[in-house]
């Protein structure tokens, strides 16, 4: 038709990419499901997301059944206040329904915080290397990162990291217990730091915290600006639901919900953590069970010289000469770890299981280095006999 713009012009043409867009790196997914998928005949531990090795509590399973054949509304959207879960969660947690939100995975519990608190002329402060989701996260809104490498990658300190927050920093940014680092930071001193910046939104990020029993959730009540986030998607075995939630004084709960969308967590991941937390007992002994697979491996790694070093959490980072190249023969033999020597020179992270599941992935292991002599050397962050902390 005349002043219709031709078909084969609009196929050329697409929508402009907002600008802030533009220079974002999409976030590295590195995972090994491709590789297991590929090679069904063997069987695989995946130990490269720091995932539960388990299935969720039994109470989950029949749970969601439950719902699913006994007339649970699929059709309609999920419960919007989530009683049931929050009141569960007030309970585990020792908080008030009032000061909590639940998310689709903590994730969206830091996309949330991001999008709600920064400007493009803030900066976010925050230990390197730590969790690079948030961090593109803070990304999008243009403000600056703020990521400092601290004097020992290993123990990153509040002091170090105290110098770089300025007039213009609205977050501080902590992982506790840190990944890939496994350090915790003292919730005494956060709280101090908290104090001495009000107009900063400090942020404890507590995946792990059901392993390493280290937590922000009562310094809460003494500083309005200290929010906490926590995920059923490590020790909880429930990573493929998607569900978390963030823990803050009610003035930021309120203002967060300013953006907050209601509908984001679906009704099977609420029903799921909701039975999941009434079954602590299953859970604490899993726990139990990761940290005395870490002993293992710590045992394992002392007779055969690997520099190694445990983590407040459920993983292990062991050091070999190629790093690179010991996690692809790791991954040919069924163990799919994560190759963190680009930022932790040598450095392969391994998630920890239970201790069935140790006891194999170590006797890989061992063949792998029989087979081709693969000989490690000392870490070379720091000695190895201050090589590993306690789990």
């Amino acid at each position: 038709m005349p002043g219709q713009p031709q078909y084969k012009t609009l196929l050329q043409t697409s929508p402009e990419l907002a600008a802030r867009v533009r220079t974002l790196k999409p976030y590295d997914a590195v995972s090994s499901r491709e590789k297991i998928d590929r090679n069904p005949s063997i069987q695989h531990h995946k130990l490269d997301w720091n995932e539960s090795t388990i299935q969720p509590s039994p109470k989950v399973h029949a749970a969601i059944a439950r719902y699913i054949t006994e007339g649970g509304e699929l059709h309609w959207y999920p419960d919007l206040f989530h009683t049931p879960l929050y009141d569960r969660l007030a309970g585990y947690t020792g908080s008030r329904v009032t000061r909590m939100l639940v998310t689709n995975g903590s994730d969206a519990a830091l996309e949330l915080l991001a999008q709600s608190y920064l400007n493009a002329d803030d900066n976010v402060v925050f230990p390197v290397p730590t969790y690079n989701h948030f961090v593109q996260f803070a990304e999008l809104t243009g403000a600056e990162l703020r990521g400092i490498k601290c004097s020992d990658p290993f123990v990153p300190t509040l002091v170090e990291l105290e110098r770089h927050i300025d007039a213009r920093t609205k977050i501080l940014y902590l992982v506790n217990p840190n990944n890939p680092t496994g350090n915790v930071y003292d919730p005494e001193e956060v709280l101090a730091m908290a104090l001495r910046h009000p107009s900063i939104l400090v942020i404890s990020d507590e995946a792990y915290f059901e392993f390493s029993g280290v937590s922000c959730m009562d310094m809460v009540d003494r500083a309005p600006n200290i929010v906490v986030t926590r995920s059923f998607s490590k020790a909880f075995s429930l990573a493929s639901v998607r569900i978390g939630y963030m823990v803050a004084q009610e003035g930021i709960i309120n203002d967060l919900r300013r953006v907050y969308n209601p509908k984001s967590v679906n009704m099977l991941a609420q029903i799921a953590a909701t039975a999941a937390l009434d079954d602590l007992p299953y859970y604490a002994a899993y726990v139990a069970e990761v940290k005395r697979s870490a002993a293992l491996v710590v045992n394992f790694c002392r007779r055969l010289h690997i520099p190694c070093r445990t983590a407040h959490a459920n993983w292990i980072m062991m050091e070999f000469r190629d790093a690179p190249e010991m996690a692809r023969k790791m991954a040919e033999a069924g163990i799919h770890v994560r190759d963190r020597s680009s930022q932790l020179p040598n450095v392969l992270r391994m998630s920890l299981g239970t201790e069935a599941q140790t006891v194999e992935v170590l006797a890989r292991i061992e063949r792998i280095l029989e087979a081709d002599k693969h000989r490690p050397h000392m870490m070379t962050t720091r000695p190895a006999s201050n090589a590993t902390a306690s789990v």
